[in-house]
Parts: structure tokens; sequence; C-alpha cells
């Protein structure tokens, strides 16, 4: 209410914020919709709108940003950190937080890894079984592989909420995760 999305916009970008910001406004001159670019917005949205374009802009947006940064800094790391566990990227293999290894199964690995491409979104057992696409919905294969995961991940305080199941619609890992 003491601003405008203009202001706020700038503000923002001045600071070294990266978060995407889409600006959805009445104002729809050329040179408000410029003007709105230039201070660092990633879209610019005039209303009236429909929503159904807002959705595609801003699933378009999050698309462009997984694809951003973060995956260059994915691809060169050697360990994914979520929780208080460590995965080596490179050699395969769980690291406990008193350096202990945990041997995981090339099923689980492959797995852990799926959960960690998309932290803190929930995972059908299509996504997380493409291979078995067509009959993951009814194979209990994946809630095997999940359940020993689990167990393995529980072996340390706070691992046991790491991999949660959100009922009739998959599992998600509860975590940040960081490369280093």
């Amino acid at each position: 209410p003491d601003g405008d999305g203009l202001s706020l916009c700038r503000e923002l970008r001045s600071e070294g914020s990266e978060v995407q910001i889409i600006m959805v406004t009445a104002r729809g001159s050329a040179i408000d919709r410029v003007l709105g670019l230039e201070l660092g917005a990633d879209d610019y949205l005039t209303k009236p709108f429909e929503p159904r374009e807002l959705l595609v802009r801003i699933r378009n947006l999050l698309r462009r940003g997984r694809g951003g940064e973060a995956v260059h800094r994915r691809d060169s790391a050697r360990y994914a950190s979520f929780g208080p566990w460590r995965l080596d990227l490179v050699q395969r293999r769980l690291i406990a937080p008193d350096e202990r290894l945990v041997m995981l199964s090339s099923a689980e690995y492959r797995l852990l890894c799926r959960f960690i491409e998309e932290p803190n979104v929930v995972l059908a057992r299509e996504t997380l079984l493409p291979e078995r696409r067509a009959t993951a919905a009814f194979d209990r294969t994946i809630d095997l592989q999940v359940s020993r995961l689990r167990q393995k991940l529980a072996a340390t305080d706070g691992g046991s909420e790491l991999i949660l199941t959100v009922r009739g619609e998959g599992y998600v890992l509860a975590s940040g995760v960081e490369y280093s």
C-alpha cells in the first residue's frame, strides 16, 4: 500500500534478489512495459488478462528458473546436501553426518537423485518409475524402494522426516538441497 510494483521491483533487484517477478498491472502502455522489464521483471502482464495465460507464463518462468544458474551449479557439483545427509554424486555414496558411508542399491541411488532434482515437490509414482509409467500407479515396487530408502535415512536424527507420503499423490523430499 505504500508503494508500487515498479518501485518494489527496483528495490528487490538493487538488493541483489534473484526472485522471479511477473508484473500484473493495469499499466499497459509500451513505456510502462519496457520500464518494468528494464527494472528487472521477468514478465509483464496487463489487466484484464486470461487466467490461463497467467498460468502458462508462471509455468514458463518456473521452467526457465530450473534451467538457469542452479542447474549449472548442480551439474558441476560433487555433493548434494539435504537435511543432515550428503550424497556424493561422483562416487554415488550416501554420507551420514558422522561421515559414515551408507550403501545404496542402484535403484535407491536413482530414486534419491530423482528426489534431489525436485525437492519439496510432490512426485507421483509415474514420475519416480518412468520406465514403468503405464503400470506405475498399481506397482508397489516404488513403495518398497521408498521404504528401504527411508529406513536408511532414519538412522540419523531428522532423517525419518525427509521423505514424506502425500496420500493419493506420491512422495516428496521435505528438505532443501544445496550443492557443493
